[in-house]
C-alpha cells in the first residue's frame, strides 16, 4: 500500500461511523465519479477477484428496512471459495474509508437487506456470493429514531479493551495499554480497534512479536457456510491493520504460513487467519 493512499485510510478510520440515516439529496456526479472508481480497484492479499458497482437501487427494487435518505448501493460479488469473504471486507473497507474521506457516510449491511433483490443485480449464481452491500450517501444532520435506538443496542460507539485484543507474543501475555507498545505500532494498533464489526462483536486478536503481527479470528457468531460476515470482518481488519502501519512507515506483507512458534491457540474459538510483517 502506497503512503499516500495510506495516510488518507488511516486517518479516515477514526472518522468512519456507520451511517443509516442520510439527507435525501441526490448522489452527484463528482461523489459517484470517486466510488465507481475505486470499485475496479479490487486488489486483496489473497488475489481473489471481486465486481462492484454502484447502483441506484430504486431502479432495481432492492431495498434496506434499516436505511433511510439514499437510494445509493455499493453491491457486488465474488467466486465462492475459500477466503472470498475476508477480501470482499478487505476490498470494500478500502471503498469505505475513501469515501468517508470525501465525507460521505456508509453502512455495512447484511442481514436487514433485501437479499434476493441485491442478489440479482450483482448477478449470483450457484458459484458466486455477495456477503454484504453498503449504503452510500451524504449523512443527515440528525440520526432517525431507528438508528439512534440501533446504535445504542449495539453500543457501536463502544470498544473492546486492549487486553481483550492486544498481546505480546501470545495469548498469555495480554496488553493492558498502549503505553506497552512503541508509539508507532499503537498508532496503527488504533485503527484496527476502530472497525466496523457485524453486531460491534471485534473478533480480532492480534498477537505482536518483533517485526510481525499474527491475526486470529475470535468465533462468537455461528458458522455461515455462505457469506459468513464474521469472516468479513476479519478482512475489514486486515485492511485496517495494514492501512495503519502503512500511515507510520511500516510496510506490511501478508502470508498465510501460520503463527509465529508459541503463540498458542489457548480457546477453541480462536483460529489463525493471517500475518503481516513489516
Amino acid at each position: 500500500m502506497e503512503a499516500t493512499e495510506a495516510a488518507v485510510l488511516a486517518s479516515a478510520c477514526e472518522l468512519r461511523r456507520t451511517v443509516r440515516t442520510f439527507d435525501a439529496s441526490p448522489l452527484s456526479s463528482e461523489a459517484r465519479e470517486p466510488l465507481e472508481t475505486l470499485a475496479s480497484h479490487d486488489e486483496n492479499p489473497y488475489g481473489i477477484p471481486i465486481d462492484l458497482r454502484l447502483i441506484d437501487a430504486e431502479a432495481y427494487g432492492a431495498t434496506s428496512r434499516v436505511i433511510r435518505g439514499t437510494n445509493w448501493y455499493v453491491v457486488g460479488s465474488l467466486s465462492r471459495r475459500a477466503h472470498a469473504e475476508e477480501a470482499f471486507g478487505y476490498v470494500v473497507e478500502r471503498l469505505i474509508l475513501a469515501a468517508t474521506s470525501h465525507g460521505l457516510g456508509t453502512a455495512w449491511l447484511a442481514g436487514t437487506i433485501d437479499r434476493p433483490a441485491f442478489e440479482r443485480v450483482a448477478e449470483v449464481d450457484e458459484n458466486r456470493i455477495t456477503p454484504a452491500v453498503i449504503a452510500v450517501g451524504t449523512p443527515a444532520a440528525r440520526m432517525s429514531a431507528l438508528e439512534r435506538v440501533m446504535r445504542s443496542k449495539l453500543h457501536a460507539d463502544e470498544r473492546a479493551p486492549w487486553n481483550a485484543l492486544v498481546f505480546r507474543g501470545d495469548f498469555a501475555h495480554p496488553m493492558s495499554s498502549p503505553d506497552e507498545l512503541d508509539p508507532a505500532l499503537a498508532t496503527a494498533l488504533t485503527c484496527v480497534r476502530a472497525a466496523p464489526s457485524a453486531q460491534n462483536l471485534q473478533p480480532w486478536r492480534l498477537v505482536c512479536s518483533d517485526g510481525r503481527i499474527d491475526l486470529f479470528e475470535h468465533r462468537t457468531l455461528p458458522l455461515r457456510p455462505i457469506g459468513d460476515v464474521q469472516l468479513v470482518d476479519m478482512g475489514i481488519a486486515m485492511l485496517h491493520l495494514e492501512a495503519g502501519l502503512a500511515q507510520q512507515g511500516m510496510c506490511g506483507t501478508w502470508s498465510f504460513d501460520g503463527p509465529r512458534a508459541g503463540a498458542g491457540y489457548p480457546d477453541p474459538s480462536l483460529t489463525y487467519v493471517a500475518t503481516i510483517s513489516f
